[in-house]
């Protein structure tokens, strides 16, 4: 689920989620914020100002102006989910932003009854210039309880200052919208290198996709909300992801004492994020030996890109911890060493990684063990994971179709499935040529050398002869009635060819295959050319008889 339904359900969370306190600020260029369908303007509880209907209508173009509301509740804790758009036809949202870049594309939803269509019904494709970000997208099928809110939140390099938002419903459809948000992003948000999991190499590039935050989790720590989040984002905590609790244990230290290395930002991650953390559980052993595994569902028909968190908030000296990570069972960092990498303790550290599609499973695993050597204090930690779903090959972060209308085919599954049907087929095709060739074979076929001269669409003459004096007239005779062609002796090629006399050359060449396998059309010239000699052979006798040689 997209952030496990955005935790905006929790922003009515007091003390316990806001006693984090004060974060980072970030000036974005671009703040857009609509509440559609609203008459006037809204503030979230996390203090952001969404703009109303009438004063965006600069940037929507719509041949219908459906809009819907709904009472207060205190069930729905923000009030841009009390009011929506309906689009029966495709709409278009048009934003001129100050400065190109980093994005982030919000999209909030939440079906609530109304008298003008059923929005839970709804079924509709939401697209960019670039990328589709929605296919087909339909909330009862992306949304456990159809009945709560519901955020999409993407990533996007834009790089033209027009960027627009496409809304397309399906024939007989409607497509609609509670809220949309366009905020720039810090360009150090995402660099354009990582690390690819298998075989473990650099991996650039990465500036060139767009990305679908799927799931941002503060590791052994509380829900940090928008308010206390250096971008405004919500971390959710780790518990439902945890394979066995019984194996992880959770620490923390205060936020203060967390200590930014030189090329490492707050606007990667918050201090809170930093400062708690899972570590290996007592084992009751000297040397423990398991892993703390975190599973995310996940569609195993994408790339992904895993941000790790570390920072070592359980060590009390440097050089005491070293601990392997593992992805989906494949190593991913061996003999992490946070002492080296980030250069105290509590100072954080994050490591980007692509999971390729095709190691990818419809659950993503995330594993931290001890090294299991002699290597300091046998432990891991984690202190948070996002998990960012990347564009596909035809730019689609949703289904297997571009803007353009490409394809990305069927993906691996069906590709060797099809690889398979075209052969079979194939088999079929030239089974079906040997058995047409067959029934149309020649009456006196038997007294041929080999079926090779009708079966095959190569001329061959018509010999007549079965081997030369004295030679293995039955091995000869068995292979030619049994398609397995002729075996010529040395005799016989040298009678053929009167001693290779140079007078009886018929071609000259040969073939040097080198490392390469020969061809078909090589082993036919030879099968040919054999033939030929055969031939040849046929015609020498027929002379010798005719000039009354013996």
């Amino acid at each position: 689920m997209a952030l496990l339904l955005m935790a905006i359900l929790l922003f009515l969370s007091g003390p316990a989620a806001s006693a984090v306190g004060p974060a980072t600020g970030f000036k974005p260029a671009d703040d857009i914020l609509i509440d559609c369908g609203s008459k006037s303007s809204s503030k979230t509880p996390d203090g952001k100002v969404f703009k109303s209907d009438p004063d965006t209508v600069q940037y929507i173009e719509a041949k219908d102006d459906i809009q819907v509301s709904a009472p207060p509740s205190d069930k729905v804790a923000s009030p841009i989910y009390l009011t929506a758009r309906i689009f029966r036809e495709e709409a278009i949202y048009k934003f001129h932003l100050t400065r190109p870049g980093w994005h982030w594309v919000r999209l909030h939803f939440l079906a609530f009854p109304n008298d003008k269509f059923d929005l839970q019904q709804a079924t509709f494709s939401v697209l960019t210039e670039k990328y589709v970000l929605l296919h087909n997208f339909k909330i009862t099928n992306n949304n456990n309880d159809s009945q709560a809110v519901l955020q999409k939140e993407y990533l996007v390099n834009i790089t033209d200052a027009q960027f627009s938002l496409r809304f397309r419903p399906m024939k007989t459809s409607a497509a609609f919208i509670n809220a949309i948000e366009v905020v720039s992003a810090p360009d150090e948000l995402i660099s354009d290198s990582g690390t690819a999991l298998f075989p473990v190499n650099g991996f650039s590039g990465l500036s060139d996709y767009a990305y679908q935050s799927v799931y941002r989790v503060n590791v052994g720590g509380p829900l940090i909300v928008p308010q206390n989040d250096t971008l405004g984002r919500t971390w959710i905590p780790d518990k439902e992801f945890l394979k066995d609790e019984n194996l992880a244990k959770d620490v923390k230290t205060t936020p203060s004492a967390i200590k930014y290395p030189p090329g490492v930002t707050p606007l990667i991650a918050p201090q809170t994020v930093y400062a708690t953390a899972a570590e290996m559980a007592d084992s009751h052993t000297i040397a423990p030996n398991f892993n703390v595994s975190w599973n995310f569902p996940s569609n195993p028909s994408f790339s992904y890109l895993i941000r790790l968190h570390f920072c070592d908030i359980v060590s009390k000296s440097l050089n005491d911890l070293y601990f392997n990570v593992y992805i989906n069972g494949k190593t991913a960092i061996s003999g992490l060493d946070l002492s080296t990498l980030a250069g105290d303790l509590a100072a954080p550290y994050y490591k980007d990684i692509v999971v390729n599609a095709t190691l990818m499973s419809p659950e993503l695993l995330v594993q931290i063990s001890p090294m299991g050597e002699d290597t300091g204090t046998p432990n891991a930690i984690l202190n948070g994971v996002e998990v960012l779903k990347m564009s596909n090959s035809v730019n689609s972060l949703d289904g297997e179709f571009g803007v353009d209308g490409r394809t990305t085919g069927m993906g691996k599954h069906g590709m060797v499935a099809t690889a398979g049907f075209v052969m079979m087929f194939g088999a079929f095709v030239g089974l079906g040529a040997m058995v047409y060739k067959w029934k149309k074979r020649p009456q006196d076929w038997q007294k041929r050398n080999s079926f090779s001269s009708w079966l095959l669409p190569i001329h061959a003459g018509d010999s007549t002869f079965m081997s030369s004096k004295g030679g293995s007239q039955k091995s000869n005779f068995y292979n030619s009635t049994m398609g397995l062609g002729r075996s010529f002796s040395l005799s016989e090629l040298q009678e053929a060819t009167k001693n290779f006399d140079a007078s009886q050359i018929i071609g000259v060449g040969g073939f040097d295959y080198g490392v390469d396998r020969p061809t078909m059309g090589d082993v036919l010239w030879n099968l040919e050319y054999a033939l030929q000699l055969q031939e040849a052979f046929t015609q020498g006798k027929a002379e010798e008889t005719e000039n009354g040689e013996p």
